[in-house]
């Protein structure tokens, strides 16, 4: 019994160290956010219009129906782990959902979501305003423009 005693702390301390090691070796660690992940998890963004490479604007009814699905149907909101969701305006409930990355030293959004997935030029993220570079048809002819998108501030 005697042994016993003296083995049981022994062991206990063993097995403290053991889990103690365990709690810091995490293989997949969380990177810090930047300031500009922190600004796009703070609100869903709704796209207010898109714009050829000068700033006009260019008519919804020569946008494609998925560009205009998404300036009409669907807000997008960026989550702390990655995820995003597009969410429906009216109702308010989810859509589909996906990733979102910044890469690049965050001049690239990737975001993959059906209907809505690509790698983006960050033109701008402030907290006014989301600005993404794409190539899109516009009366059916590819070209570059500029997505703006708001934040949604309920």
């Amino acid at each position: 019994m005697r042994r016993l005693l003296l083995i049981a702390p022994l062991f206990l301390a063993i097995l403290l160290m053991a889990c103690d090691k365990e709690k810091k070796e995490n293989p997949n660690p969380t990177p810090p956010l930047s300031e500009k992940d922190k600004i796009l998890i703070n609100y869903p963004w709704r796209m207010s219009n898109v714009t050829d490479l000068t700033g006009k604007t260019i008519p919804l009814n020569l946008l494609n129906t998925q560009t205009r699905a998404i300036k009409e149907v669907m807000d997008i909101q960026f989550l702390q782990n990655n995820v995003t969701k597009a969410i429906d305006q009216g109702s308010k409930q989810v859509i589909n959902g996906g990733t979102w990355y910044l890469k690049n030293e965050d001049k690239t959004l990737d975001i993959k979501i059906s209907g809505f997935s690509g790698e983006f030029g960050v033109e701008e993220i402030s907290n006014n305003k989301l600005r993404l570079k794409s190539k899109m048809p516009v009366d059916k002819v590819e070209q570059e423009t500029i997505m703006v998108f708001e934040p949604v501030i309920k």
